[in-house]
């Protein structure tokens, strides 16, 4: 059986927007494992002394179950250069799977750039740690079928930060800035590429 990931942010004590990080464990044993029942996880983490104080990154592992919970305190990674990367045909990461291999094997291909930017066909999907977007003009757009929709990517289209479509890797030098985002660097104060 597969083992799947979430990753929370906890600030402060407090684990951020977890609404989002239940849907999508909701939708993934929907999809992957409908003959269990999905745990609430704002009560699993109740089981946890959560840590008081700064940014903590909750790993979560599970399949029908929770198998493996840790934090470490969180600190951003620098990226400025992103390596243009094609995934292979038919690599699917809808869900957030635990088996990460083929994304790190990609990332190993980066050369001397920070992380890898992935497309497939040529079309951008995302980095191999967070969604991106690119902004134009004053607004911000983001790939509209990104490997991973992530809880930050679903929430800030949900409230109209983000405008999905296609983005192709030929329009990037058409682009004003480029913004990368996940559930541990929220979109304010996200990292910025020039």
């Amino acid at each position: 059986m597969n083992e799947f990931l979430e990753t929370i942010c906890i600030l402060d004590g407090i684990p951020q927007h977890l609404e989002w990080h239940q849907r999508r464990i909701e939708s993934t044993f929907h999809f992957c494992m409908s003959h269990a029942t999905p745990f609430e996880l704002e009560k699993a983490l109740t089981l946890y002394d959560l840590p008081k104080e700064g940014k903590i990154k909750c790993s979560i592992q599970y399949t029908t179950e929770i198998t493996e919970v840790t934090f470490a305190a969180y600190s951003p990674k620098t990226i400025q250069h992103l390596k243009l990367i094609e995934i292979p045909d038919g690599f699917d990461y809808r869900f957030k799977y635990a088996d990460r291999r083929i994304i790190d094997d990609l990332f190993a291909k980066r050369g001397d750039a920070d992380d890898i930017l992935m497309t497939r066909h040529g079309w951008i999907t995302d980095t191999s740690i967070a969604n991106i977007a690119f902004r134009k003009n004053d607004r911000w757009y983001t790939p509209a079928l990104p490997l991973l929709a992530g809880t930050s990517w679903k929430r800030l289209i949900a409230e109209g930060k983000l405008i999905p479509r296609p983005i192709h890797q030929s329009e990037i030098e058409q682009m004003d800035g480029i913004r990368i985002f996940n559930a541990m660097n929220e979109w304010e104060g996200g990292i910025e590429i020039s």
